[in-house]
């Protein structure tokens, strides 16, 4: 087997998923709301399965699999949708830049947890707990990663947030993700997960809005737990200068065969139509000048 060392391989598999994210516009946008992606990229070259110690379908377990497209009705409604290309065992794009492998150049002095015990921004385990690569990983692969992948997708998101305060004076970014259907213990989760950081990152009117609009459709609900947002939950929302965010999980239960991953057709159907609506009615009363976005 060719070693890491060699780094073609890695330039090979950089290229295969580049662009880094690809963004759908609306016609007319004209609401304050951006949607993003950041976990549903499925691209897995033969370049990087070669050298992972993991079967496609342990990688794929990891993404989210199928938001995208559960969220491509959102250009329709008046917002963007962001999606990143790369998938997230590959470059997590909800990590800090700095949440690197210990000991790696670039990483923080108090490394996060999950950056500890390999779920950083360039995750070397799986959920799982098992490792992605059979061989050591090279620390020169981080910077290739995080430049031709990783800054393009948040250089994105910025240019997003901006354009929409350049047009609305406040921006609202909905940080869309799946969850497995059970926690670890066995017990089902609720059908959406809301996070905004215990409040920190979003207005509650604002979450009150959304979790109606879920509500009504029938979907359970929960706050915060188990998931409060990530990376860009907490680095974008910001209420005080009119950008806030908020993370919807959507429990894969609904719509995904746990063993295949391939969708269940009925309830994949059912959960988009009831998406689309959910996402209109959103968008809807939020660009209504009558609520504002930017924390009082």
């Amino acid at each position: 087997m060719r070693k890491w060392t060699q780094m073609g391989e890695e330039r090979d598999t950089i290229r295969a998923m580049t662009p880094a994210f690809a963004v759908a516009r609306p016609k007319v946008w004209d609401s304050p709301l951006i949607f993003a992606s950041p976990h549903s990229g499925a691209c897995y070259p033969d370049s990087f399965i070669r050298r992972s110690a993991r079967s496609l379908t342990e990688l794929r377990r990891n993404e989210d699999a199928y938001i995208d497209a559960l969220l491509s009705c959102v250009p329709d409604f008046g917002a963007p949708l962001l999606s990143a290309n790369f998938p997230r065992c590959y470059v997590d794009a909800n990590r800090a830049p700095d949440e690197m492998p210990p000991g790696w150049a670039g990483a923080s002095e108090k490394l996060t947890a999950r950056a500890k015990a390999g779920f950083g921004v360039i995750p070397l385990i799986i959920a799982e707990g098992e490792p992605i690569y059979k061989d050591p990983l090279p620390e020169a692969v981080a910077a290739l990663r995080m430049d031709a992948l990783y800054h393009p997708y948040h250089a994105a998101l910025r240019a997003l947030i901006t354009e929409a305060q350049d047009s609305f004076g406040q921006a609202l970014v909905i940080d869309c993700h799946s969850m497995p259907g059970f926690a670890p213990m066995g017990a089902r989760r609720a059908d959406i997960v809301l996070g905004d950081r215990y409040g920190l990152s979003c207005a509650p009117h604002v979450m009150n809005i959304i979790e109606t609009a879920f509500t009504a459709r029938g979907l359970s609900v929960t706050r915060n737990y188990p998931y409060a947002g990530g990376y860009v939950t907490s680095h974008y929302g910001t209420p005080s200068v009119g950008v806030e965010a908020v993370q919807i999980e959507v429990n894969r239960d609904l719509y995904q065969n746990a063993v295949t991953l391939k969708a269940k057709p009925k309830p994949y159907q059912k959960l988009a139509c009831d998406l689309a609506d959910i996402f209109e009615d959103i968008t809807t009363q939020l660009k209504s000048k009558s609520l504002p976005l930017a924390a009082e």
